[in-house]
């Protein structure tokens, strides 16, 4: 199947400052338009090399097994949930995942529900789903405590994506799906990345709700990543290599964006100096595929409306593999693929009542939907899995990037 995952994504340059031609010098290093400002820091940054930088540009370095070969970093800029938007009454033949406010409507007989939409009656109406209907017995509400709705009939699981094909990895390393010690038992979908058999459960759950696919690729509230950081070490060859150091950085620094959106390259960054989202492992690049060994990821994840907890929350990618590919822009496109744990994947919603109320949003149908289709991490107890499959479809730009202190004295 051809690379859908690296069909289409929009550059990171400032087209509205002058600009010059670059010329080319290696696979990594194609023609493309630079502004004065992004060859200024360009430049600033290259003096900083022999100070311990990495490059999106070629650098000779060893790696810290005394390999030398070139190094590379890319700051990934575009993350999103590895939705395949097909042909939506094929994908979704019930339509989009019902809204609280439709769940709440369907416990209703025809009568009663022309009743209590009349205009006269709107108070009472709003009583009725944006207070009674999301709130438990204990006075906890669908959002901020799904797992206690389990029971109650009135929030659903859904159906989720009837598609064959998606975007992901071969997590479980099965043709089939068949149930393993870590995972559970499943459908597999055919790979629009070049996998026959890829898992990824989180978009047969996610792919028809209003929140993740009614807005497209571009509008996917809580699905992205925080920017972070892909550093390859030890590359003598970008089209095979049977050795390649990979480090998952998170960062301690705001990336500057150009004036007219996307943020500009060559940008210098600094580390996570938190070891739990310093995350390094090996891969291999193959055709100009790189493919990453299995390894836990953790990466910074800013959350807002948690406060000071929000500042210490991460994604959580369980046994988890990247496969990048170099492109001619010398960007890097590809996917991370993983298992998630259920309540890692939206935690900014699963805060407040208003997330139902004002969003609209059936948490605990959601929450229930994930569960059932929960293939990774069984419980040694129940045997219910605990992780979901996923992926996330990345965009990376040429950066630079320092280990070490980020304060300069």
């Amino acid at each position: 199947m051809a690379r859908d995952s690296r069909a289409d994504h929009a550059g990171a340059g400032d087209s509205s400052l002058p600009t010059d031609t670059v010329k080319a010098n290696s696979r990594f290093e194609a023609p493309r338009q630079v502004s004065v400002t992004v060859r200024i820091l360009a430049l600033c940054a290259a003096v900083g090399m022999a100070l311990g930088m990495t490059a999106g540009g070629a650098s000779l370095r060893a790696d810290r097994d005394g390999r030398e070969g070139t190094t590379r970093a890319f700051l990934v800029t575009r993350s999103v949930l590895a939705i395949h938007y097909g042909e939506f009454d094929a994908d979704c033949p019930a339509g989009f995942d019902p809204t609280v406010e439709e769940n709440f409507q369907a416990t209703l007989s025809p009568a009663e529900r022309a009743r209590i939409l009349k205009p006269e009656n709107a108070n009472e109406y709003a009583k009725h789903w944006k207070d009674e209907f999301i709130t438990g017995p204990g006075g906890e509400n669908v959002c901020n405590n799904p797992k206690s709705f389990a029971g109650d009939p009135r929030h659903p699981a859904v159906k989720g994506i009837q598609s064959k094909v998606a975007f992901g990895l071969n997590l479980d390393g099965t043709a089939d799906g068949r149930a393993t010690a870590a995972t559970c038992g499943h459908a597999k979908f055919e790979g629009l990345n070049g996998d026959a058999a890829v898992d990824n459960q989180l978009y047969r759950a996610a792919g028809c709700s209003k929140r993740y696919r009614g807005a497209g690729e571009n509008v996917q509230p809580g699905a992205g990543l925080d920017p972070f950081i892909i550093e390859l070490r030890g590359v003598d060859n970008p089209e095979n290599d049977d050795l390649v150091e990979v480090g998952i950085y998170s960062i301690d620094d705001v990336p500057i964006q150009a004036q007219t959106g996307g943020y500009l390259p060559y940008q210098t960054f600094h580390a996570s100096t938190n070891p739990r989202w310093r995350n390094e492992t090996k891969g291999r690049i193959v055709n100009g595929d790189l493919v990453t060994d299995v390894k836990d990821v953790y990466l910074r994840w800013r959350i807002a409306t948690l406060g000071q907890f929000g500042e210490a929350s991460e994604n959580e990618f369980r046994r988890a593999r990247l496969k990048l590919h170099f492109e001619s822009n010398g960007e890097v496109t590809g996917l991370l693929g993983g298992y998630r744990p259920l309540t890692n994947i939206s935690t900014s919603g699963y805060c407040c009542k208003a997330t139902a109320s004002t969003a609209n949003i059936d948490c605990a149908s959601e929450y229930k939907t994930l569960a059932l289709m929960a293939d990774g991490d069984p419980d040694p107890e129940t045997g219910q899995c605990t992780t979901i499959s996923a992926a996330q479809k990345l965009v990376g730009i040429p950066s630079f990037l320092v280990h070490g202190a980020t304060t300069i004295k």
